[in-house]
């Protein structure tokens, strides 16, 4: 893969009749500068075992295989998997899992580097926070996605993944990119973030369908939002209401702390 990047990978979805889908987020890197900054971020040890969910065309696997111990991937795109197969013919740490990386359990893994397709990032970062192992990810992310990583309580881009990051992950920036950096062209910019996952006791099914109903009512008084979440979950309205600090009722969702989520969850869960 000497060639320019670019023109490898134009080559390439030549070859094996790929069609990449801008809907589903299959931008397949071309930066140069961009795969090694992901690269460095990982900080990727000779035994380490790696995780890639949507390996593509195996750009960023090549690079992968030539540092850690072993590479395994994840793809479902079957034409995709072609290109992979050749690669592993010569890289022969790389392992490849044909499937839906939301629907299958993760092997034992020391880290996740990926370019994650933008359909599916953010179901899949509740997957690796909540079910997965692992000493460090790198993966890739709509920036407007990523801010919401770093979003404080009360602010815009406050939301369920800001409360699930901050109770369950440290998170930082590792850079922005541009749309040129991808082909085809994504319509937004690119984030790189390192996550290092903390230790936690977090029922995390039970945070998440609070967080999922509450959120969509954002703006809401929390009196107010969880009508609605006892409605869906069949619980007594009045009497949740009863056992919820007063003060917590009347603040509204962007308001409430991610330790009041949790607060919230823990009661909840002893009412049902």
């Amino acid at each position: 893969m000497e060639e320019d990047l670019l023109k490898w990978t134009l080559r390439i979805i030549k070859e094996y009749n790929i069609k990449p889908k801008r809907r589903l987020g299959q931008n397949y890197i071309i930066n140069k500068e961009m795969i090694n900054s992901i690269l460095e971020a990982a900080e990727i040890e000779p035994d380490d075992i790696i995780l890639e969910i949507g390996a593509g065309i195996g750009t960023l696997t090549i690079r992968l295989s030539k540092l850690a111990k072993k590479v395994i991937v994840i793809e479902k795109d079957k034409n995709a998997i072609k290109v992979l197969l050749k690669i592993s013919e010569k890289e022969k740490n790389i392992e490849i899992i044909e499937g839906d990386a939301l629907k299958i359990n993760f092997p034992p893994i020391d880290k996740i580097v990926s370019n994650l397709p933008f359909s599916i990032s953010t179901p899949i970062t509740f997957k690796i926070l909540s079910e997965v192992d692992f000493k460090l990810a790198v993966l890739t992310y709509q920036k407007e996605v990523a801010n919401r990583f770093f979003a404080k309580v009360g602010d815009r881009d406050y939301s369920r993944l800001s409360v699930a990051m901050s109770l369950m992950a440290e998170v930082e920036k590792v850079g922005d990119f541009p749309p040129d950096c991808f082909y085809p062209k994504p319509k937004v910019f690119t984030t790189v973030v390192k996550i290092r996952k903390k230790k936690h006791n977090i029922d995390w099914s039970n945070l998440e369908d609070i967080l999922k109903i509450l959120f969509s009512q954002r703006r809401r008084k929390l009196k107010v939002a969880l009508n609605t979440y006892c409605k869906i979950s069949k619980m007594n309205y009045n009497e949740l209401l009863g056992i919820i600090d007063k003060e917590l009722l009347e603040k509204r969702i962007f308001e409430i702390k991610p330790e009041e989520f949790i607060y919230l969850s823990n009661i909840i869960k002893k009412g049902k």
